[in-house]
């Protein structure tokens, strides 16, 4: 399940599977508890299963195991110098896309960033979840704005408010970026703006910002677990290696875009169990019955990733449980064998799509609004900071305008 697991996530899932073969059977549904990874009974039950002896060999495929890149409408990135270690991965949740549209092109929260604080780690011991909160800053990007013609100077209004302060751009034409109290000044609690220049008769001015909607939760986590009641549409996979008040960023975009490069293939895992029994006869029997059942789950496991290589029942033995009472268990060993599927992600760079020539001393001074600026280098627009992507700063993944 988790990105950090192999062989583990393989045997836990092992197990699973395991437990409701058992589960299906009347005479065992009592057992299906009994499968474990290790000899950890307190007292021997009647039967289980025992899943050990685990190795797995890797399967040799393309010289750099590149599969290609991912689009979602989900990604998560790094908050400032925070671990953000909590949460393995995010993806799509499906069947709930599906419930809205059957291509699974239409996202139930709003694009924008989503903040994630951790506020309490889960207690195993005692049986206790965790808590986190989730921050939303939804993002706008492209609104037009209704300029008001005014003596003292054109004024227009932003449709949500308040807005995050910092994340705010205004464009003219689609593509020339407007400087704050150059061009413009802003009132980031009511959204009014105020424009310093003469703007031209026919200006269009469009607006990217962020806005700031109550926090919500909170929600409770477990360790190894799924959340997806926090961000709807998006799974939030927590691993085993969630920090107090630890921070990351689950980026919601309003189209899919391509989010990391992709790298992958199988490995062939390996595993021994140990079929027991106090009873010889019916020892033959729970052995046959799970081998048989593992066989009859072959297609369906192939659907999910997992591919069935090999599965065979192999030696007997018994053992003494008590020499006083004489209490004997008898086990059947079974071999199996299956390919699985790795992967590994690396976070791409944010696109930035709009740009303007401009030299960057005619900017500070004379702004863009009434068109007096000399071009002669091209600079690219801030739109990254405000479309709620990460980006690469200094060699490492960041997220500059969430502070």
């Amino acid at each position: 399940m988790m990105m950090s697991w192999l062989t583990n996530a393989t045997k836990h899932r092992l197990i699973g599977e395991l437990r409701a073969i058992l589960n299906d059977h009347p005479r065992y549904r009592s057992d299906s508890g009994n499968v474990v990874n290790k000899f950890s009974f307190k007292e021997r039950p009647q039967r289980g299963i025992v899943v050990s002896g685990t190795s797995a060999d890797r399967v040799g495929l393309s010289a750099n195991d590149y599969i290609g890149r991912l689009t979602s409408f989900v990604m998560l990135t790094p908050y400032q110098n925070w671990p953000g270690t909590s949460i393995e991965w995010v993806r799509e949740n499906f069947p709930l896309l599906e419930q809205y549209s059957a291509r699974r092109d239409i996202f139930p929260s709003p694009p924008g960033a989503y903040l994630i604080e951790i506020r309490t780690l889960p207690d195993r011991a005692r049986s206790v979840p965790g808590t986190f909160i989730v921050k939303p800053h939804p993002t706008v990007n492209g609104e037009p704005l209704l300029i008001l013609s005014d003596p003292a100077g054109a004024e227009a209004q932003i449709s949500n408010i308040p807005l995050y302060e910092g994340a705010l751009r205004l464009w003219l034409y689609g593509r020339r970026p407007l400087l704050q109290d150059v061009d413009y000044s802003v009132d980031w609690a009511s959204g009014a703006i105020t424009f310093l220049k003469t703007l031209p008769s026919d200006a269009v001015i469009e607006a990217d910002y962020r806005y700031v909607v109550p926090e919500r939760g909170p929600y409770q986590f477990d360790l190894e677990k799924a959340n997806v009641d926090a961000i709807p549409g998006a799974v939030l996979a927590f691993g085993d290696r969630a920090q107090d008040c630890d921070k990351m960023v689950v980026v919601v975009t309003d189209t899919r875009a391509e989010v990391c490069e992709v790298f992958g293939g199988k490995f062939e895992v390996h595993f021994d169990l140990t079929v027991f029994s106090r009873d010889s006869e019916d020892r033959e029997k729970f052995s046959d019955y799970v081998v048989s059942s593992v066989l009859n789950r072959k297609l369906a496991w192939g659907f999910e990733g997992l591919e069935l290589l090999d599965v065979a029942p192999g030696g007997e033995s018994e053992e003494i449980y008590n020499a006083e009472i004489d209490d004997y268990y008898y086990d059947s060993a079974v071999s199996l064998t299956l390919r699985v599927d790795w992967e590994s992600y690396v976070p791409l760079p944010i696109q930035n799509f709009r740009i303007e020539q401009t030299s960057q001393t005619e900017e500070q001074t004379k702004g863009f609004a009434d068109g007096s600026f000399v071009i002669d280098l091209l600079r690219t627009g801030d739109l990254m900071d405000v479309a709620g992507a990460s980006t690469t700063i200094g060699g490492r993944m960041t997220f500059p305008r969430m502070r």
